[in-house]
């Protein structure tokens, strides 16, 4: 089985200072590496108010690991995130199907504008409204 992109986005107890928060995510990139999957990207949102009270905290510091790996490694890591001291709330999900439909996309409205382009260059140039009237 080849290996998947997932983002593993979690919430840190609001209590804990920057250097808890950069350990915690360190931690879990270790998680992650350990288990045989690639970090691809990590990002510190820094600490935001939470739509709704979740253990009774209103706010969290916000982490997003992108990371490469199989769905056993992802698994492994959800289970280790769960006993984790700090994590408010995880949430894992798999992006790379998303990510691969996005260039399709991408690529597909790119060759339609190059058409379209194409088109209107090949076309006469219509006369203005100023020069019909002149006529």
């Amino acid at each position: 089985m080849s290996d998947r992109v997932y983002e593993i986005l979690f919430i840190v107890d609001p209590n804990l200072g920057e250097p808890e928060v950069d350990a915690l995510a360190a931690q879990i990139q270790g998680y992650v590496e350990k288990e045989g999957g690639r970090i691809q990207k990590v990002e510190k949102w820094g600490k935001k108010r939470l739509a709704y009270p979740v253990r009774k905290h209103r706010e969290g510091s916000y982490v997003l690991i992108v990371a490469e790996g199989t769905g056993e490694i992802i698994k492994e890591i959800e289970r280790r995130i769960r006993v984790t001291d700090g994590v408010v709330r995880y949430l894992s999900v798999r992006v790379d199907e998303d990510l691969r439909k996005a260039e399709t996309s991408k690529r597909k409205r790119a060759s339609e504008d190059e058409k379209k382009r194409a088109r209107m260059a090949t076309r006469p140039p219509r006369p203005s409204a100023v020069e019909e009237v002149q006529e």
